[in-house]
């Protein structure tokens, strides 16, 4: 990450983990599109003087007023025309600080642009955005993953819902109530975070201001994030109950800092959510304690909960029996229930994904997946192969049986197959990782690689790959059948249930290890796992 991170406070950076940022995009994120070149996206102040310029007589006071004189000059339609061409709709494109601002998995961001520009940055992405314009459309249930854009002044393909003229802002809070008291509410419960913005929109202010009167101090803080901001600029943000971000760089180059800042706040949300959530079993407890940089087992099936019976029953026992460890994102409880933030760390975290497209939301952790995988790690099940999506139906997937799971055998033998396949890439990696670890001086991780890599070994020289998948997670049952295997001795055993106990600790506490006794144990259960091979 680069430096920018260290420029928000902290309970900033804890409102963003906890889910409870309230992002409110203004013009400024438009002006860095991609134009053609000689082209750009004109500000407020700058939309207002070039409508101006085409009033016969008429002396600019502000942006309102010529843009509301425009439209009584020329009429409403010639001015959603005019607006078009001047906001270059037909030609501007995301750049790439809309593509790093929308890898920043929201769930809610709002803005006050008439454009496209999100919408269609959303659109190349991995979730659904749905946009909100309409009063009617808040009492709609929202998917838990899909990402909601509520487009406050509407848009230039809606020009009765456009919030543009002198008479729409008057009407705007009582011709809107409701979706003014939805943006109210989310203003009192979530912390504001404005980018791109002046605070010279009415209604911002406005609404604001009620908040501020209301509940005086205890209103929420709400923050800018403005690149080379100028005292004067920072002061009349304060002055509205607005805290600056001040991100180093000049304006010339405000896109380019801007799109950093995104990446590393993406980057800080992936790498703080899952530290901070609970885990509700054990085994993937110990593949997420380790670091991110470290290989893991951890598998992560995105399947509809009436499936998860299933799964559990059929699949993952072949999928334990390989040495790998499901996950779901129910077994993982994140601060504020961050589910898209959390979904995607844990996608970013594991060695492997299984989705069931079935299901849209699976669809779009699938695509996610590919995103940031090879794809031979990413298996995607489907119920119907004709009712896949064109642009992921040319991928592998296995097809599932449908209602009746009484014939399963060829879809659980396709499933064996693949999980046998990942387990002979993965296998020299877990071998060889204990030792990397332990040559980068990350003893903790170092120790609990070790123990899974001896967990692995063993298992593949017992018989216990073939029983109940209890006594297959079960390690203290491997451990007793190594008496069986190389003449191990109880010493040699109990020594193994001292490190294994070692581990337990590690994982379960900010306990830390000594580079000594960390070698001792890395190298300790490399000697095992020779003599088990030999």
């Amino acid at each position: 990450m680069k430096e920018y991170i260290k420029l928000f406070p902290k309970p900033l950076l804890r409102d963003l983990t906890e889910g409870l940022w309230l992002p409110i995009v203004g013009a400024g994120l438009s002006r860095n599109a991609d134009v053609p070149a000689g082209k750009a996206i004109p500000l407020w102040e700058e939309l207002g003087r070039a409508l101006s310029e085409e009033i016969p007589d008429y002396p600019y006071s502000g942006a309102i007023d010529a843009i509301s004189s425009y439209a009584h000059e020329f009429s409403r339609t010639r001015l959603i025309e005019r607006l078009s061409e001047l906001l270059l709709i037909a030609e501007s494109r995301p750049s790439e600080v809309h593509r790093a601002f929308c890898s920043i998995p929201f769930s809610l961001v709002c803005t006050t642009n008439f454009d496209f520009l999100l919408e269609r940055q959303y659109a190349l992405g991995t979730r659904y955005c749905r946009v909100v314009l309409d009063e009617d459309q808040l009492s709609l249930s929202s998917k838990t993953t899909e990402l909601l854009l509520l487009k406050l002044h509407g848009d230039l393909n809606h020009p009765q819902r456009l919030v543009v003229t002198e008479e729409d802002y008057d009407k705007f809070i009582a011709g809107y109530p409701l979706l003014a008291t939805f943006l109210a509410n989310l203003l009192i419960t979530r912390t504001a975070v404005l980018i791109g913005y002046s605070l010279d929109d009415p209604d911002f202010r406005q609404i604001w201001q009620v908040i501020g009167e209301r509940l005086g101090r205890q209103r929420r803080h709400a923050y800018a994030l403005v690149v080379n901001a100028k005292p004067s600029e920072i002061a009349r943000f304060d002055r509205r109950g607005v805290k600056v971000i001040n991100l180093p760089g000049s304006k010339s180059k405000y896109a380019k800092t801007l799109a950093e800042t995104f990446d590393d706040l993406r980057e800080y949300l992936s790498a703080s959510v899952i530290p901070a959530s609970l885990t509700i079993e054990e085994d993937p407890l110990r593949e997420l304690s380790l670091p991110p940089t470290a290989i893991n087992r951890l598998c992560f099936f995105a399947i509809p909960y009436s499936l998860h019976p299933f799964y559990k029953q059929n699949v993952y026992p072949i999928v334990e029996k390989y040495g790998f460890v499901p996950v779901t994102a129910e077994e993982v409880i994140s601060p504020g229930d961050v589910l898209t933030p959390k979904i995607e760390a844990l996608i970013e975290r594991s060695f492997a994904l299984v989705a069931d497209v079935s299901a849209p939301a699976s669809s779009s952790e699938f695509r996610f997946a590919l995103s940031k995988k090879d794809p031979n790690r990413v298996l995607g099940v489907v119920e119907k192969p004709e009712s896949l999506p064109t642009d992921i139906a040319n991928l592998y997937y296995i097809t599932r049986p449908s209602k009746s799971y009484a014939k399963a055998e060829e879809f659980l033998s396709h499933m064996d197959d693949w999980f046998q396949r990942l387990a002979r890439d993965i296998g020299p990696k877990l071998a060889e990782e204990p030792l990397r670890l332990l040559w980068q001086k990350e003893y903790r991780a170092a120790v609990i690689s070790a123990i899974t890599a001896l967990e692995i070994a063993i298992r593949n020289q017992t018989s216990l790959s073939f029983c109940s998948p209890e006594k297959i997670r079960g390690l203290t049952s491997l451990i007793s059948q190594l008496s069986e295997l190389k003449d191990f001795s109880q010493h040699e055993i109990n020594k193994i249930n001292e490190w294994v106990q070692i581990r337990n600790k590690l994982v379960h506490s900010q306990q830390k290890i000594g580079a000594e006794k960390a070698k001792e144990i890395v190298e300790g259960v490399k000697e095992i796992i020779d003599r088990l091979k030999s």
